[in-house]
């Protein structure tokens, strides 16, 4: 026998024996009657699938809970004002209010949605691309939303090193309290909800050089626990910029935000701060 045939025969044994392995029992996969292997990857799948099936089954349950809601959303409405709601409206708010029956706040955009689309009153109101916006949501933006609706604008401060001249980079963007607030999940992520919440059309930033007049906002923020622990003066040394500057400005709601929170959040009376 050759040396190339008796390398191939000693790697026939190992795979062979590796094969043992592979079938046998004792904390490693094991095989089924119906011959599949239920291993590590299948379990965590399984488990990843479960809410999906769960959601499956429960589809017809969560249509049921919806139209409760509604009785709740249109208790006051006088029967004779309540109307079908546009197909283009109600049967994709219906879809996607079944996703996300688990989280509060979703849910119940989706259920005023609806609930103001029935409502001769103020049906005109509700736009189709409300329902895109949802979709577009997380649960701490939702939160955010509700804290704007009532209060329009917030103050923010961006924390940048900059040289002689003012050039420099952002170290924290838009940064504002308005998370805790809120009380999100995760609060100091506010830079990138902020970020999302604009390109939906809902909010916008301020302009170059443009604050509020009450300077006393601003002090909060920038005393705040956050922003102190960004300031690095080793930065500042090892890049050559000169000083921190921290920059006043502020978000607020936009034309199109305001009646998006009118229709898809509770009883709200926009106001300003």
């Amino acid at each position: 026998m050759t040396e190339t045939n008796d390398k191939f025969d000693v790697t026939k044994e190992i795979a062979k024996e590796l094969a043992r392995d592979v079938y046998s029992d004792g904390g490693k996969p094991v095989v089924k009657a119906t011959g599949e292997l239920v291993g590590l990857v299948p379990r965590a799948i399984k488990a990843a699938i479960a809410p999906i099936e769960k959601w499956v089954l429960q589809r017809e349950y969560n249509i049921e809970e919806t139209k409760k809601l509604l009785e709740e959303k249109l208790k006051n409405v006088p029967p004779e004002l309540i109307q079908p709601p546009e197909p283009y409206i109600a049967v994709p708010a219906l879809q996607y209010i079944s996703y996300c029956m688990d989280n509060k706040e979703l849910r119940n955009m989706y259920a005023n949605l609806l609930a103001n689309s029935m409502n001769e009153v103020v049906k005109n109101g509700v736009h189709p691309g409300f329902i895109e916006i949802i979709k577009q949501l997380c649960p701490d933006e939702a939160k955010i939303l509700c804290y704007f609706a009532v209060h329009k604008v917030f103050p923010t401060v961006t924390l940048r090193y900059e040289d002689e001249k003012g050039k420099g980079i952002d170290i924290v963007k838009n940064f504002s309290n308005v998370g805790e607030l809120a009380h999100c999940e995760s609060p100091f992520e506010i830079n990138k909800y902020f970020d999302n919440l604009i390109r939906l059309g809902l909010l916008e930033s301020s302009q170059a050089f443009s604050s509020l007049v009450d300077k006393k906002l601003y002090e909060p923020l920038k005393n705040h626990q956050y922003i102190q622990s960004k300031m690095d003066e080793s930065i500042l040394s090892k890049n050559a910029y000169k000083r921190v500057n921290l920059k006043e400005g502020y978000i607020s709601l936009t034309d199109y935000g305001k009646s998006f929170c009118i229709i898809c959040l509770d009883n709200i009376k926009v106001v300003t701060i």
